[in-house]
């Protein structure tokens, strides 16, 4: 068979296998980071749902072929937020149609049970496997229970290939799951870089705007970013404007402190946009601010940085170490401590450290763009199909 033999990654047939991408039927950031994979991997596919609307697009390889037990909704607490989620296993059905692919390759993500059943569907053909991971799962709440590390170690030390995406998760290998062998690639293959928009002209002077562009969630700590900003210095009152972008169930809840705190003229609610929309509020805005309390990898920060805009990242989410790694405008802040955010957001707000803070960020590092993700993802493959 096809796929016992070596095979260059440029030849492969790799499939992406994974439960869903993006909201809703939009791909979002997995649109660019998709036609990247196609790019280099011509004769790639990526199962996804048969109810997906892959007619959107067109130019992307996309197979309808999975399909979906849905199981209850999951709740995972980290310290006193949640993370939500669905559980859903794919039908033994999906399972066959993904057998028939003749992939020399399955791409998993993480330990999600379609992930497993795409582990165990290359197990039965010989395939080779690539897992990706993004961080440390603590940072979502992940299960650490005996039989949840048994499975991660069992699929961790026999995937033909691993790409982590940072330092953090590389030691939640090497030390919990035991990973020893030397096919790991620490990098992202994750990132997302909103396009921004073309010929419209440049902010004009003013105040600062902050930009939140998120989920409006207890999770996602806008509710706390409001409160340190109304308790900036009286010589910071007029200094600056908050877009707050996005919608969630302490949308309404927050509208209300804002009035009460006497903010409405400098903060502004946009609600959701669609991501194709998102690019121009990074170009209007001077300062970013990803205020989480539990992320397990949120993509804002690299949006902030790919926008060569100066960022303050939550030490809560678990990307934080690799952007402040390379980012010279990004800043670490702790949400839950009142008064350090109030200090940051003073400090980011002083009009010469802003301007150095801009011009710094303008230097936009190149270890987050799409390119880099593709050659992460090449370099797994290649490692992989190389193992005899």
């Amino acid at each position: 068979m096809a796929h016992h033999a070596q095979v260059a990654a440029a030849d492969a047939r790799v499939a992406w296998v994974s439960g869903a991408y993006g909201y809703n039927g939009d791909l979002i950031y997995f649109r660019d980071i998709f036609a990247e994979f196609a790019r280099r991997f011509p004769s790639g596919i990526v199962p996804v749902d048969r109810s997906f609307p892959v007619g959107r697009y067109p130019e992307l390889p996309l197979r309808p072929i999975l399909a979906f037990i849905r199981l209850k909704r999951s709740r995972r607490r980290v310290g006193d937020v949640e993370y939500l989620g669905v559980y859903r296993v794919p039908t033994l059905g999906a399972i066959v149609r993904l057998l028939r692919t003749g992939a020399h390759a399955h791409i998993l993500i993480e330990f999600s049970p379609t992930s497993l059943a795409g582990f165990v569907a290359a197990r039965i053909a010989r395939r080779r496997t690539i897992l990706l991971l993004e961080s440390d799962p603590a940072f979502r709440g992940a299960p650490g229970g005996r039989l949840s590390l048994m499975v991660k170690r069992f699929v961790a030390r026999r995937a033909d290939a691993i790409v982590v995406s940072n330092r953090l998760g590389e030691r939640f290998l090497r030390k919990t799951l035991g990973v020893e062998h030397d096919r790991v690639v620490v990098g992202p293959y994750l990132t997302s870089a909103p396009a921004a928009p073309t010929g419209e002209p440049a902010p004009t002077p003013g105040p600062a705007r902050i930009l939140f562009l998120n989920s409006v969630t207890k999770r996602k700590g806008i509710g706390l970013l409001v409160e340190a900003l109304s308790d900036l210095p009286a010589e910071l009152a007029d200094a600056w404007t908050l877009d707050i972008v996005g919608s969630g169930d302490e949308l309404e809840p927050l509208r209300e402190r804002v009035k009460s705190l006497g903010l409405d003229a400098r903060v502004r609610f946009h609600g959701r946009v669609a991501y194709a929309d998102t690019g121009r509020f990074y170009t209007d805005s001077d300062l970013v601010v990803c205020p989480t309390l539990a992320d397990y990898r949120s993509l804002n920060g690299f949006e902030a940085v790919n926008a060569g805009k100066p960022v303050l990242i939550s030490t809560y989410d678990g990307a934080h170490e690799e952007i402040v790694a390379v980012a010279p405008a990004a800043t670490v802040i702790d949400p839950r401590d009142h008064e350090a955010l109030t200090a940051a957001l003073a400090a980011a707000l002083d009009l010469a450290a802003l301007a150095v803070a801009q011009r710094a960020a303008a230097q936009v590092p190149p270890d987050f763009t799409v390119d880099r993700v593709g050659e992460n993802l090449a370099r797994a493959v290649t490692i992989a199909l190389s193992r005899r």
